[in-house]
């Protein structure tokens, strides 16, 4: 399934957010949208307008819990619009960008609140155990370690599957 493949590829979790995004197309079109899930390598946005696969742009956004404002160059990696609204005048579009330049004080902030994400007990259910934990094997060892931790802690591992992934490779 080419979803699990790209799961598979992945370097780091992706969490469910809704976050306003604002985005600034090469041509000089401004788009607005929601961001609907976060990593350190991209998101995926919602927008009323189309942001076509190939494109490369600049996304804003708020981080939440905190008051910093993130602007990043990316790249749309994937395009989708949601078919139950081609009739609609409001069409519904996602897409998946990859970051290219994000410096390492945002790729921190970031990954703090991915990782911090995963104390939430809905969010992790939500998610189901064995798509968190897929995501949390591409993680680079020292934030694998820190997210196993927290699933240990609260209790969707247990201390000896903990540490049978963490040794696993």
């Amino acid at each position: 399934m080419v979803m699990e493949e790209g799961r598979k590829r992945r370097k780091c979790p992706r969490i469910p957010v809704y976050l306003d995004v604002r985005v600034d197309q090469q041509d000089g079109i401004v788009v607005k949208g929601k961001v609907i899930n976060l990593s350190t390598e991209g998101i995926c946005i919602k927008t009323d307008d189309p942001v076509f696969a190939k494109e490369e742009i600049t996304v804003e956004f708020l981080l939440p819990d905190t008051l910093t404002s993130v602007r990043l160059g990316g790249q749309v990696v994937w395009y989708r619009y949601d078919t139950k609204t081609v009739e609609k005048k409001e069409q519904v579009h996602f897409s998946g960008v990859q970051f290219l330049d994000l410096v390492e004080s945002h790729r921190s902030l970031i990954r703090y609140f991915t990782l911090k994400m995963l104390h939430d007990v809905e969010l992790v259910r939500e998610q189901g155990i064995e798509r968190v934990l897929s995501d949390v094997l591409n993680l680079p060892p020292k934030e694998r370690k820190t997210a196993l931790n927290i699933l240990t802690h609260k209790g969707f591992i247990t201390e000896e599957q903990r540490e049978e992934i963490d040794h696993g490779d």
